[in-house]
């Protein structure tokens, strides 16, 4: 569906894209999300357990991680990113959203993570994308962005625990051989979560 933007004088703008829903889809907006839910090509992964992450940006990651496999003909565009811990870090830790450009060796895949499909909860992955929760990477990622900041204090000092995050609305695309995951400064244990959507080139 199509609607019809008119300006403050009555004279028409241009058409913006509706959604099913009754929705004009602009970017940021919830509508938007709502019709990437309902196309079915999006996905929700989070960690089941807590993981330890490496000091530093490192080609070997226990975090989440999304690999779009080279020649997979999938655009994995990422929605929402974030992570939380339930422990003190043993020290100071930046918390980074990191990508891995393009190359031609693969992402080892040591450990698969759960994943949904946020329209039906089917489990299944689109052939070509993966989500780790245990990857060697062909290199080190570069961080792209600042979550956060974990510190070393008790969360019991706090009646609310450190949650970090970041909407990019399906604006950050991954092209085949490339992959993404989030990464910190120093050691630190974290729980991460991804939503992302996987569409054709």
């Amino acid at each position: 569906m199509d609607v019809t933007l008119y300006d403050s004088s009555g004279n028409p703008m241009g058409l913006a894209k509706g959604s099913r829903n009754g929705g004009v889809l602009v970017g940021p907006d919830g509508a938007a999300f709502d019709e990437a839910v309902e196309r079915g090509n999006v996905y929700v992964a989070a960690n089941q357990t807590t993981v330890t992450t490496q000091a530093g940006l490192s080609a070997t990651t226990p975090a989440l991680t999304i690999a779009n496999r080279l020649n997979s003909g999938k655009s994995v565009r990422i929605w929402y990113v974030s992570c939380t811990s339930l422990v003190a870090a043993g020290a100071a830790a930046a918390i980074w959203p990191t990508l891995g450009g393009y190359s031609a060796t693969a992402v080892t895949e040591t450990t698969a993570a759960t994943v949904r499909n946020m329209k039906t909860g089917d489990a299944s992955m689109p052939p070509g994308v993966a989500v780790l929760a245990v990857a060697t990477l062909p290199a080190a990622p570069v961080a792209i962005g600042q979550l956060g900041a974990q510190t070393t204090a008790a969360i019991t000092t706090s009646p609310v625990g450190s949650f970090f995050e970041r909407w990019y609305n399906g604006a950050l695309r991954l092209a085949p051989g490339y992959n993404f995951s989030i990464q910190t400064s120093t050691a630190s244990t974290l729980f991460c979560e991804y939503i992302f959507e996987v569409v054709g080139l």
